[in-house]
């Protein structure tokens, strides 16, 4: 009996009086084979829809599924994943891949005939799926309430995800075996992959039975495979990744042949949901490639880095499903102990640009949505400005037709863009709409053949992979356009400008500069000449070294896709030049194709407006008399915090968001020289009223009067206590440390010698006098016989001067 079997009345039970219920089970539970068909079977649902992340683990899950029907798949059982659809009429469960259930979603919110939804291996955290969640759980509260919602993992953040869920937990126990750890430690940890063939070798030669290998992508899997030599001859080497086709993914999938054994080398497709026969032992390189976004360059980088707890027990639970297993782990146990319990989901590392349009198709921002983590500001501003480059947003964030059209393509918007386009031009350029068709096919394969796009495709179409042949056909297919044999292309550059006009890049000293307004470098010997670049992949330090590009035609541009160039009057200070600039300019993105002194008449308003953006980029430290009001500003701050209702909006950074009080001293800067000297003492102390600066004075006063009559300096700092250094004497008879803010915030008093050293710190005087003292009054009189030094400070008089002058 499977364990999820023991559960399942529970589960079940808890399906029907709650709309959604969160599952946690190992592997090899049950969970994504014997579940599904139980809860089909059981009548109580006339469709059920199953989501799985990747497409070979939902091809292989529907074929399983079926197999146990005795059917085929699209009977019962149907399986959707990008470019492929086995369902019929009689289908009552579908396997599906994340962007297909969101597309189901945004066509009928009300998923109407759906009874149940089950996520499955929803620890992942894919973009798609966390967006198919939120669009879920909106159907199922605004429209559908009767929709049951099933998500289940192996390992889940329980606590946090039932909590956002608001729903119950049903706990399964695994089936899996006892699994030992077997640690290799490394003597340099940039030497991991050099040291995987070895340990492979000794997993083979200690253990029986066949090996899974995890490795980060196909790069590796080549070096290790390539590095396995004089293994016995029973032993056969095979490879398993995403960009395989299926009848390489079988095979390595299938068990190996009797008498053999079988080393599988993979990437972390073979993590979760999918079984590969005949496994006892894992090799965990302990290392993962994961698309990370730079929001400077705007370019997912795959990254390689280390995995984190839970997808190290994810790996290792691949070896004991079907007997007691064995993982070898590449580093040592302290290192394994210190990974991240889980990994940052993609939502937050991630171009956010599909799920911003989902979002607004489906009639609301990204931040309605009820997702389990939220994405940053500054993702959602450069989502919004992609997308209004690639005219799916309006100029005021709102979705446009052509917004509508690029969604429905079910394809990255960038490329749905320049597949639109490209037909729209196709009148103008013959076979363009093929040649798109044909680019789009190459970049769905995630492999580069050369740097130079145009060299790329050339190589595709003379000797093209079957994964290209089918995409290619159904591109074709799906703009009802023809194969060509001689494509227009000259004109990729145009097309790439289509799909990325944000990495449209113009040569800049030994580098370029892209329309985003990211600096990027090429390698010297590529594209010596080229004034233009239209790039498609970004990587290295910063992500600043262009991979992949093509040379452009500026004319192209400006004569097929005008709507990416702008003509702009700026205003602004270029620091650079140090001087004040008014000219009207043509702008491809942030690229100034050229300039001229503006012909429009500058007026006050607009050149304070320029004021006050330099001041927002450089801060206040740009005003002469900066240094001068550090304290005036660290009081303003304290203020804020000890008497809020009193003093509002006045912290340095506050004033920086709001300038509407300094915009009366603006007008009169002509050139920065100018803005410098700008009285801004004056200009903050205009933001109190009187009576907020009488209190300011009484809570922060700027000086202190001490018992020698002396009005002392106070030095304030945002964080800590307040400092007053004044020379011992000049506080002789105090016994109490001076309260600034009615208490609230402490005074450390540094009591200076006669030549203003440091003495003593002390927050608390009558202490000091009563202890310390003596000590120093034994060094001083030494140092300073002149001056007063009395045996009981607390009661003697205080002076500021020599004791033949008291």
């Amino acid at each position: 009996m499977l364990p999820i079997e023991s559960v399942y009345s529970q589960l079940n039970e808890s399906l029907i009086s709650h709309p959604t219920v969160l599952l946690q089970a190992p592997p090899g539970a049950g969970k994504s084979t014997w579940l599904p068909l139980q809860l089909m079977q059981s009548g109580q649902y006339k469709k059920i829809v199953m989501l799985e992340p990747r497409r070979l683990a939902a091809r292989n899950i529907a074929t399983f599924l079926a197999s146990q029907l005795e059917e085929a798949v699209g009977e019962q059982v149907g399986l959707r994943i990008k470019q492929e659809a086995k369902i019929s009429a009689q289908t009552r469960l579908e396997i599906v891949t994340e962007g297909v259930l969101t597309r189901m979603l945004q066509q009928d919110p009300e998923l109407d005939g759906i009874d149940l939804l089950i996520f499955d291996e929803f620890h992942e955290r894919s973009l798609q799926a966390d967006t198919a969640l939120a669009l879920s759980l909106e159907s199922q509260s605004g429209l559908r309430d009767d929709l049951k919602i099933l998500v289940m993992s192996a390992t889940l953040d329980s606590a946090r995800y039932q909590t956002f869920l608001n729903c119950p937990l049903i706990s399964s126990e695994g089936r899996s075996y006892p699994i030992e750890e077997i640690y290799s430690p490394l003597r340099k940890e940039s030497d991991w992959l050099a040291a995987m063939p070895s340990l492979v070798k000794r997993a083979i030669d200690e253990q029986s039975g066949s090996i899974l290998v995890f490795l980060p992508g196909q790069k590796e899997i080549n070096f290790v495979a390539q590095n396995l030599d004089n293994l016995d001859s029973n032993i056969d080497i095979v490879s398993l990744f995403g960009e395989q086709n299926k009848a390489q993914q079988q095979n390595a999938i299938a068990p190996a042949p009797s008498g053999r054994r079988k080393v599988v080398l993979t990437t972390n497709v073979a993590e979760t949901s999918l079984t590969i026969e005949g496994i006892r032992v894992v090799v965990d390189c302990g290392k993962k490639r994961a698309a990370v976004y730079n929001l400077n360059t705007g370019v997912s980088e795959l990254e390689t880095h280390s995995i984190s707890k839970a997808s190290a027990v994810q790996r290792a639970g691949r070896a004991g499903r079907i007997e007691p297993g064995f993982v070898y782990r590449l580093g040592e146990k302290a290192h394994f102990e210190r990974r991240v319990t889980h990994d940052l989901p993609q939502i937050k590392t991630s171009d956010i640009s599909s799920l911003l349009l989902e979002a607004k198709v489906w009639g609301c921002e990204v931040n309605d949505l009820p997702l389990l983590d939220q994405p940053s500001d500054a993702q959602i501003n450069k989502a919004i400005k992609l997308l209004q480059m690639l005219e799916a947003l309006d100029e005021h964030g709102k979705l446009t037709k052509l917004g509508t059209q690029i969604h429905s393509f079910g394809t990255e918007p960038r490329h749905a863009h320049m597949l639109i386009k490209a037909r729209e031009l196709e009148p103008q350029i013959n076979g363009l709409t093929s040649l798109a068709c044909a680019l789009i096919s190459m970049w769905e394969q995630g492999k580069a053949l050369d740097s130079d796009i145009a060299i790329s495709l050339a190589k595709q179409l003379t000797k093209p992979s079957s994964n290209f042949k089918q995409s290619y056909q159904h591109w074709c297919r799906r703009l009802k356009t023809d194969k060509l044999t001689d494509l227009p292309t000259s004109y990729i550059g145009l097309l790439v400008a289509l799909a990325y006009p944000d990495r449209l890049a113009k040569r800049r000293g030994q580098g370029f500069l892209m329309a985003n307004g990211a600096g990027v470098k090429v390698y010297e010997q590529q594209w010596p000449s080229a004034e233009f670049l239209a790039i498609v992949s970004l990587g290295g330090k910063q992500g600043a070294q262009v991979f992949e590009a093509v040379p452009f035609a500026l004319e192209e541009i400006e004569n097929y896709l005008p709507f990416l160039i702008t003509d702009k009057t700026i205003c602004e200070f270029d620091n650079k030049l140090n001087k004040f600039l008014h000219e009207d300019r043509k702008m491809l993105g942030q690229i100034v194709l050229s300039s001229a002194p503006s012909k429009n008449e500058l007026n006050t308003e607009v050149r304070t407006q320029a004021w006050l953006t330099l001041l927002r980029t450089q801060g206040f430290t740009i005003f002469n008399d900066y240094v001068e009001c550090e304290q005036l500003l660290t009081r303003f701050s304290l203020a804020c915090q000890h008497y809020p209702d009193s003093f509002k909006l006045l912290s340095e950074q506050a004033l920086l968001r709001d300038l509407t009080w300094l915009t009366p001293y603006l007008d009169q800067a002509k050139q920065i020289e100018g803005l410098k000297k700008l009285p801004f003492k004056d200009a903050l102390l205009s933001c109190l009223e009187w009576s907020q600066q009488q209190l300011l004075e009484q809570y922060l006063p700027l000086r202190i009067k001490v018992p020698s009559g002396s009005n002392i300096k106070l030095t304030y700092q945002a964080d800590g206590p307040a400092k007053l250094s004044v020379r011992m004497q000049e506080v002789f008879g105090m016994l109490e440390t001076p309260k600034l803010c009615e208490g609230r915030l402490p005074l450390l008093m540094e009591l200076l010698s006669p030549a203003q050293r440091p003495l003593q710190l002390t927050q608390d005087l009558a202490h000091f006098w009563s202890n310390s003292y003596k000590e120093v009054q034994k060094e001083m009189k030494g140092r300073y016989p002149k001056h007063f030094w009395p045996d009981d400070p607390a009661s003697s008089p205080a002076t500021n001067k020599v004791k033949s002058r008291m």
